[in-house]
């Protein structure tokens, strides 16, 4: 495949915030548009599967939202358990409705979004010949390392990682089960003193995985506690029995009595992956590369993981790379139609600083959240002198405040993006 000398705007990174993106100039009236990406499209994996309603709103403005919904699994709460199955927090989706076309989430594996998004850009036109830059590269971004830009935790003033919690290191695998888990919600969480447990159905097993020979495939995330070591790069089957026994529902647990139903055991896993979790922000979501201005370099947008990264927790990693995807196209059509100057690009870069804010409000959001279900050994150390343990107190508190249908609603409108979007 040849490439042209120059273009317009050269999207480097093709994964959803890339195409999404390339969507959203091309919908605002940029057809000069490159994509380039170093990883074959069958290669990617599904970490994502959470689409909000806020993101969904973007999606519809680029003729993607529709599909996204119509394939994917409608859902209207989030909700925290634990191992007894005993709620203890909830978000209602329901208080979306009038505030949203979209009062819901979608569960949709992250590559039948891309292909969803891939087959929208082959059907507007062809790639052809930067005065724009768009870093869709992902967390090791070149184009971020190259600008020079600082890529730091915003809320450590030593630069330094905050202290790790349960939340630090987490496998997530496409399992089948040997019997239809007792599943209370579509998208069922538990929380316990040590890590959490997450388990869905999904819609259909990751591309290139194993077969999973007819049987529904769900989604498992675990948090693994440091003191357990590192889990392996593709976890087994025993792995995620033993992750689901230890943290999981006991209703699932194969090595406990129970009397209403078959207990549920891992038969096979169709794909899996480990990671490490980190918050950090680039100091900048613009600059120029090449010169110190219009005239003499080109301008570049950070978008994505490229520009933020955090814990999946609330679902919003993807959901907040798409919207600063589609919401800088216009931006930057706008740009090009007025001519491209000092001016036009200070209103780019003004949007760019406005991403970057909502990126430290959802950074702040999720470290709320990860620290509240995953305490960090020091923040347990100061309730040492309670003669209740701080999970105990933890979870009295979720059970107090998710008795309030407006708190589960205002969960649901800040998980949403609507709030910040």
């Amino acid at each position: 495949m040849s490439f042209p000398s120059s273009t317009t705007v050269l999207v480097v990174g093709a994964g959803p915030a890339g195409m999404a993106c390339a969507l959203s100039l091309w919908y605002s009236g940029v057809k000069d548009i490159t994509i380039v990406d170093a990883v074959h499209q069958d290669d990617h994996t599904s970490r994502a599967i959470v689409i909000h309603a806020a993101t969904l709103e973007a999606l519809d403005t680029i003729g993607c939202a529709d599909e996204i919904v119509n394939r994917g699994i409608t859902t209207t709460s989030i909700d925290y358990f634990d191992r007894n199955n005993n709620l203890l927090l909830g978000a209602d989706f329901n208080g979306l409705i009038g505030k949203t076309r979209f009062p819901f989430y979608i569960l949709l594996p992250q590559h039948i979004t891309e292909e969803i998004l891939g087959n929208k850009l082959k059907e507007n036109g062809e790639s052809i010949t930067a005065k724009y830059v768009i870093g869709a590269d992902g967390i090791h971004s070149p184009i971020r390392k190259e600008c020079g830009i600082a890529f730091l935790d915003p809320g450590s003033s030593s630069g330094k990682p905050d202290e790790a919690n349960s939340m630090a290191q987490m496998i997530i695998a496409d399992v089948t089960f040997s019997e239809p888990p007792p599943m209370p919600k579509i998208l069922y969480g538990v929380v316990s003193t040590e890590s959490f447990f997450v388990c869905c159905p999904l819609v259909y097993p990751v591309k290139n995985s194993k077969d999973s020979q007819g049987k529904t495939v769900y989604r498992l995330a675990s948090g693994v506690p440091l003191s357990s070591g590192a889990p392996p790069s593709k976890p087994s089957v025993e792995y995620c029995q033993d992750l689901l026994e230890k943290y999981g529902p006991h209703s699932f647990s194969r090595d406990r009595k129970n009397k209403n139903a078959k207990t549920v055991s891992v038969s096979d896993v169709v794909w899996s992956t480990r990671f490490l979790t980190r918050y950090a922000v680039a100091e900048t979501f613009f600059t120029y590369f090449g010169g110190d201005g219009p005239s003499s370099g080109a301008s570049v947008c950070l978008i994505g993981d490229a520009a933020h990264i955090h814990p999946p927790a609330g679902g919003q990693g993807m959901n907040l790379g798409l919207r600063d995807a589609i919401s800088v196209g216009p931006v930057i059509a706008a740009s090009l139609t007025a001519g491209r100057s000092q001016e036009s690009d200070e209103k780019v870069r003004k949007h760019m600083e406005a991403r970057r804010q909502s990126a430290l409000k959802v950074i702040k959001m999720t470290k709320i959240m990860a620290g509240a279900v995953g305490m960090s050994p020091a923040f347990q150390a100061k309730f040492a002198w309670s003669p209740i343990h701080i999970y105990t107190i933890r979870d009295w508190v979720f059970w107090a405040v998710s008795k309030s249908q407006w708190i589960r609603e205002r969960l649901a409108f800040q998980f949403s993006g609507l709030a910040s979007p």
